[in-house]
């Protein structure tokens, strides 16, 4: 049921440009209909201007034909144009969908990239503009030059639809045969593609430590699997491609010796020389679809697997109504029983989490590596669902909300603290490109980050290159900070916020939870380093995925650290959490 109406999500998009294809098909029956010029014009040139000898019939019929050919190359330019017209009103409905898709498919997958949609999209956008639709609309016209083969000749006709079910014929066994190699090189070539892009994503670390050729290794296997299966496709493909183009140059140079056969035996009284050339043409044109059809078989069954993929994917981001906008968060967070683990996984990483805040509260979240903070994190910001349980702010469960009305109010900062391609200011804005530089500078002096940005070459200009590669982790983590700080968000989440901190970066990062408390926004700090909770009034203990305690910050140390706080901290959390469910 929903595979149906996802699939017509696809034929809305297309059938949204259902006049437009009204058009298409008047081109196109204009276009076959002048496509009948080059055959009339060879019968009255043989059969009538070479028997009168008259140069002003043989002007008049050239000069026709040329204003005939000149309206044909303008019909097919336009019908091309309308072509790319449909093709990018397509792209354009869609996009948002495919790209909301690619989004879905990264969270539900724990964070794995994946842009099959957009590139699903992209294909299916190529498709609608290539030549395998102009053959498509070109191949109900064919009935048309067979019946004017038979007009000039019966055995014309006849040969005429033996060569185009040879052809048929040609084009079924190259489906039969190309579909499944076809299929499993596209997917070995993203496999290729991807350990490609994984391989250049971590350059600096493969390169540091020596891994060049294990790593080489490994993505050239599945080069070579994808390279080797691509070109036994492809070489199959060509076989076809080039027998189809043989055999349908065969048929047109048979038919001029039918045509000669029938002259001969007749003596010119049921063929003329005339209708001999004219007869190769329409044979020409009859089976020319057919074998378009061949040789854009490739883009045929990429179009109908980037159709098939780009529905199931649009099957799993339903279209969602515009929920109805709540009041700004104020910042009461309840967390009740939930059990939540990574998107995918069936065993929880988080089990039976019960605990609440009020604005102003900070709490710090404590835990051995592994014990599910940064689970607690991805979940408390919307990213993760939950299994079971329920999530709500003021009252309000993270589903009810817009997301990017949300999105807006939460300050989040990650682990791993990656910024996007663009300057500082692009990235403390959240990309918004109508941000105040008012509010931009304000985000940076709360994270304490304001003077560090004037000492770049650029100022709040300066580009920070793809995940942030320009900047030192340490300034990538404060201008994180002040991304998260940006808009003064209700509900702010810290994940390690001090990991990349000097002592200046940590002490900046203290006036800013201090300055989160002063206006009562709800803030939740994932720690290991002791001096990130100085500031916290409650603190929570993880793990194993339970609470293991939970209350205002004292009792809680009281409880876990019988000996000095600082130094019971500092041994039971040496390390930084791993990225995954830590």
């Amino acid at each position: 049921m929903h595979r149906k109406e996802k699939r017509n999500e696809l034929l809305e998009a297309l059938t949204s440009s259902r006049g437009v294809f009204w058009h298409l098909i008047a081109f196109s029956c204009f276009i076959n209909l002048l496509m009948l010029t080059g055959p009339l014009y060879m019968l009255q040139v043989y059969d009538r201007v070479l028997a009168s000898q008259s140069v002003p019939t043989l002007a008049a019929l050239t000069v026709l034909i040329l204003i005939l050919y000149s309206t044909y190359a303008l019909l097919d330019w336009v019908r091309s144009g309308l072509l790319g017209s449909i093709a990018s009103r397509f792209e354009d409905r869609l996009a948002d969908r495919a790209a909301a898709a690619a989004f879905n498919a990264a969270l539900s997958d724990a964070g794995h990239i994946s842009d099959r949609p957009l590139r699903d999209l992209r294909q299916l956008r190529k498709f609608i503009a290539s030549p395998a639709i102009t053959a498509a609309l070109d191949a109900p016209w064919s009935p048309l030059f067979f019946l004017v083969l038979f007009m000039l000749h019966p055995i014309f006709g006849l040969w005429a639809l033996f060569g185009g079910a040879l052809l048929v014929t040609l084009g079924y066994l190259n489906q039969r045969t190309t579909n499944r190699n076809m299929r499993e090189a596209e997917q070995m070539e993203r496999l290729s593609q991807a350990r490609a892009q994984e391989m250049m994503r971590h350059a600096e670390t493969i390169d540091a430590m020596g891994m060049q050729p294990n790593l080489k290794a490994h993505w050239k296997k599945a080069f070579d699997d994808s390279d080797g299966r691509m070109f036994s496709s492809a070489r199959t493909l060509s076989a076809f491609t080039s027998s189809t183009r043989a055999t349908r140059l065969f048929l047109q140079s048979a038919i001029l010796g039918i045509g000669a056969w029938l002259i001969i035996r007749s003596s010119g009284a049921s063929a003329s020389h005339g209708s001999l050339v004219a007869a190769s043409i329409l044979m020409g044109r009859a089976i020319a679809p057919i074998e378009q059809a061949v040789a854009q078989w490739r883009s045929v069954v990429l179009a109908r697997e980037a159709w098939t993929s780009l529905t199931r994917f649009l099957e799993r981001t339903p279209q969602r109504s515009q929920p109805m906008q709540l009041p700004p968060v104020a910042g009461y967070l309840r967390v009740d029983g939930i059990y939540a683990g990574p998107p995918g996984t069936k065993k929880p990483v988080l089990r039976n989490l019960t605990f609440s805040l009020d604005p102003g509260d900070v709490l710090g979240v404590l835990g051995p590596s592994a014990a599910g903070k940064s689970t607690l994190a991805r979940v408390l910001t919307g990213v993760w669902p939950v299994m079971s349980g329920s999530v709500r702010l003021d009252n309000a469960e993270l589903a009810q909300y817009d997301r990017q009305t949300l999105g807006r109010q939460i300050g989040y900062l990650p682990q791993q603290a990656d910024l996007l391609s663009g300057t500082i200011r692009d990235n403390i804005s959240r990309h918004d490109p109508n941000a105040d530089a008012e509010a931009v500078i304000k985000a940076a002096r709360l994270a304490g980050c304001h003077d560090l940005i004037l000492h770049l070459a650029d100022g709040y200009d300066t580009q920070v290159g793809e995940a942030g590669a320009y900047l030192s982790a340490g300034q990538r983590q404060r201008i994180g900070l002040a991304r998260a700080l940006y808009g003064d968000p209700s509900f702010v989440i810290l994940d390690e916020p001090n990991s990349n901190l000097d002592g200046k970066g940590d002490a900046a990062l203290q006036e800013a939870i201090l300055g989160l408390r002063a206006r009562n926004a709800t803030t939740i700090i994932i720690a290991h380093r002791p001096n990130a909770i100085v500031h916290c009034n409650k603190l929570v203990v993880i793990d194993g995925g339970e609470i293991k305690a939970f209350g205002p910050r004292d009792e809680v140390l009281a409880k876990i650290m019988p000996r000095s706080p600082t130094e019971k901290v500092t041994a039971i959390h040496p390390r930084t959490e791993s990225k995954g469910n830590g």
